[in-house]
């Protein structure tokens, strides 16, 4: 049998590449894509598992490669590292046609930058090898059409250099300030107004463990709607000072500000394994973030189980061993004994028309790009029809995404049984005293499924959501509960005596490693309390010593001085050498 490494097949799942591919014989020690301008010279790692003897599995993720950043603009070839040697991929002639199908192009940054990534075949007609391109490039926004519309423009610009300046300037004055014994803490976001969940959890853990009087402590909560001059030069100042910063959700102005050299920067994320694609789980799509972001600047995050771990990683653009299972923070008051009861004494005297009824919680996530334009389609609600539903024993509590500031439009006649809710404190809590969860694609269903509870999904918009925030898994898949896809399809289901939790169990096995009370005490320790070393994938410098490249009928090549180590390719047709010292 021929020792030839060939490419049998090529997938994608968003952002993740999968090589198929054959290589008869003894087992590879790497796979390596080197540049085929100077082969060998470089030798960039491929992750690979063995499927079956000859058979194996290459994954890249191509905004993730090396170095928190995508494969380099460049042309390789595709080797595998056997005994010292390198041998070049060739894929079958007879499929050629189908290497334009597995392309892709990647379109971002309001669609003036794209990365691409191609396949295509060396033009050396002795050595037509495999071949993967790789090109990130962009254009400018266009010149404004009007004498007017410049001068506006170039306002703008020179407002917002001053800005940047001006805030760099408060926090490198405030860096100089920052204590050698590292005990500045910052709890900060930008997309709340106050301190909640994960934040607060660890933040209140830390109180009670005493930490406060080992560490200072600084605040800022701020979003769109609430953001002045005067927080964010506060903001500035108090990540300036910081030694760590904490945050639980995107903080854009780590681009500008906040230096992961010199301090540690922990995401404390609210959500798991969701059903919408965030981050570089989306890139490319509707919302995707640039291939330089703030996810990237992260020092740790952390998710609720080992299986989440690859999950985080590919959506926050960071590697594998940053992502930590420690569990979520915020479930520890969740799940503290006794709590439901406290919350259901203080719900029902603020809302009386719910006392002694099944409640039914309607929790749904925003629509929109963000906080600035998030709001809920309420018009695919017949609220009469909700109401009668319900009977004189049922209540539906509507709890609004915080990124929607507006109340549920509730008539007035229906509010004895449809009660608005968003003026209770904590989301959580009035999930330990919801009998039934209403939602969507909302993360709620995290927490609420560690109470065994029904849920039923209201996703009336699933293909449109589908199609334009894309998906991270099948929907119908992974939903722990009943879908309705219209509002009949719902008001079914209210009216079903039963609703099964099968699905959830599976969901809480998959999503925590941890169901108990000690998740903040983990994040503490491990992650804010310690330093823990993260070893990220680099590029391996890899000089001639006894490397030899070979052909498909492993004839050597001849030998040739190397010149320079850039990764783009200065022509296809370079013949391979053999790597001698």
């Amino acid at each position: 049998m021929s020792e030839e490494l060939t490419i049998v097949g090529i997938a994608w799942e968003r952002v993740n590449l999968t090589l198929h591919v054959d290589f008869p014989g003894a087992p590879v020690d790497c796979f390596y894509l080197t540049s085929n301008a100077n082969p060998g010279e470089t030798l960039l790692p491929v992750r690979y598992e063995s499927v079956s003897p000859g058979r194996y599995a290459l994954t890249m993720n191509v905004t993730q490669f090396n170095r928190r950043a995508q494969i380099p603009n460049g042309t390789y070839f595709l080797v595998a590292m056997r005994r010292d040697q390198l041998h070049p991929a060739n894929f079958p002639l007879d499929r050629v046609s189908e290497l334009n199908d597995s392309s892709r192009a990647f379109v971002y940054n309001k669609n003036r930058s794209a990365y691409t990534v191609t396949f295509g075949v060396s033009d050396d007609e002795g050595a037509p090898y495999f071949l993967m391109r790789t090109y990130a490039f962009g254009r400018s926004a266009g010149k404004p059409s009007s004498k007017v519309a410049k001068i506006k423009s170039k306002a703008r610009s020179k407002w917002t250099s001053a800005k940047r300046k001006t805030l760099r300037s408060v926090f490198n004055a405030a860096a100089r300030r920052r204590p050698a014994a590292g005990n500045n803490v910052l709890f900060a976001s930008e997309a709340r107004p106050s301190m909640q969940g994960n934040l607060k959890a660890v933040h209140d853990r830390m109180v009670e463990r005493g930490l406060d009087k080992e560490y200072n402590f600084g605040y800022s909560f701020r979003t769109g709607r609430t953001s002045s001059r005067q927080n964010a030069l506060n903001l500035a100042w108090q990540m300036g000072k910081a030694n760590t910063i904490l945050i639980d959700d995107y903080f854009a102005i780590l681009r500008d500000l906040g230096d992961r050299n010199e301090q540690k920067i922990i995401q404390l994320w609210h959500a798991g394994s969701g059903f919408k694609s965030v981050g570089y789980s989306r890139f490319g799509q509707y919302g995707s973030p640039n291939l330089r972001n703030a996810h990237r600047l992260y020092s740790y995050a952390i998710c609720g189980s080992q299986h989440l771990r690859d999950v985080y990683s590919e959506a926050f653009g960071i590697e594998k061993e940053a992502v930590f299972a420690t569990g979520l923070p915020r479930i520890d008051g969740f799940l503290r004994e006794g709590r439901a009861d406290e919350v259901l004494v203080d719900f029902e005297k603020q809302f009386p028309a719910a006392k002694d009824k099944r409640k039914l919680l309607w929790a749904p996530t925003f629509r929109g790009r963000g906080s600035g334009d998030a709001h809920y389609d309420y018009d695919v609600i017949d609220f009469r029809a909700l109401y009668d539903s319900c009977g004189d024993d049922t209540v539906v509590l509507f709890r609004q995404h915080h990124f929607i500031p507006d109340p549920a439009p509730i008539p007035e006649e229906f509010r004895d049984r449809l009660i608005d809710v968003s003026s209770f404190p904590d989301t959580n809590d009035l999930l330990l005293i919801s009998d039934v969860l209403i939602t969507d694609y909302s993360s709620v269903i995290y927490e609420y499924s560690l109470l065994e509870r029904p849920m039923i999904f209201f996703a009336y918009d699933l293909e449109t959501y589908s199609a334009t925030r894309g998906m991270h898994r099948d929907y119908e898949e992974a939903a722990p509960g009943e879908i309705a896809t219209n509002f009949d399809e719902l008001i079914s289901l209210l009216r079903q005596p039963v609703l099964s939790v099968e699905k959830t169990k599976e969901f809480v096995k998959e999503n925590f490693d941890y169901v108990d009370t000690h998740n903040s005490d983990r994040v503490i320790d491990t992650l804010i309390l310690t330093d823990p070393i993260v070893e990220s994938d680099r590029v391996v410098a890899t000089p001639a010593s006894d490397l030899t490249l070979v052909g498909t009928g492993n004839e050597e090549r001849q030998a040739r001085d190397i010149g320079n180590s850039d990764t783009e390719s200065s022509g296809e047709t370079t013949p391979l050498p053999t790597l001698s010292r």
